[in-house]
């Protein structure tokens, strides 16, 4: 992904993830396994895509492919209830930071799949990239309605109201709530590790 979004509404929290970047590196590739190889650890301050708050770990995705575009577009406006080509154009522009671009795509997958978790998911993530924190709320909110337990939408949902609303409450809700829903996930120590710090440093405020 490439491209900076600017400081999100969250920034006042710095000083409360400064430890947590170890824990969020852990569980974030496993929260995103539609594309292993561009996973990176949330940041602390900024959105996703900002390869700075990464360190410039991750490599940048190669250029958009023209002719694969133009062949989802052209197949799109063929059969507009595809769902696997219109989610294919929305990962394509999310990873290569163009997030209202992805919405768009993603919001017509939603519509003709309304029951299906990642297609919320990457909406909730775009939008949130893009720094529309409410509407990326209530993307995650919609897919929580249709399945309370999905870890990767708690743990995204508790994510956007941590750094998006400065409520660090609501995110450990959302991440024990993970915990006690999801009791084989194999991150369950990570998430706890979470808590702990986030906990930790709101004392400290």
């Amino acid at each position: 992904m490439s491209g900076s979004r600017g400081i999100i509404r969250g920034a006042s929290l710095a000083f409360l993830l400064a430890g947590a970047g170890v824990g969020f590196a852990a569980v974030y590739p496993w929260m995103h396994n539609r594309a292993p190889e561009l996973a990176k650890p949330l940041p602390v301050l900024r959105p996703r895509s900002d390869s700075a708050s990464n360190g410039g770990g991750a490599a940048a995705p190669a250029p958009i492919d023209p002719v694969r575009l133009k062949q989802l577009e052209d197949q799109v406006k063929s059969n507009p209830s595809d769902v696997a080509s219109l989610t294919e154009l929305g990962n394509m522009q999310n990873d290569h930071g163009n997030f209202d671009e992805a919405v768009k795509w993603y919001r017509q997958a939603v519509a003709l799949e309304p029951k299906n978790m990642d297609l919320h998911n990457y909406l909730g993530e775009a939008l949130f990239q893009g720094n529309h924190i409410e509407e990326s709320l209530a993307a995650f909110k919609a897919g929580l309605a249709v399945n309370p337990t999905n870890p990767e939408a708690l743990f995204d949902y508790g994510y956007v109201l941590l750094m998006g609303k400065n409520d660090p409450k609501g995110a450990i809700q959302n991440w024990e709530k993970l915990i006690q829903t999801n009791p084989g996930f194999d991150q369950l120590d990570r998430v706890r590790q979470l808590i702990d710090t986030v906990k930790e440093r709101s004392q400290e405020k």
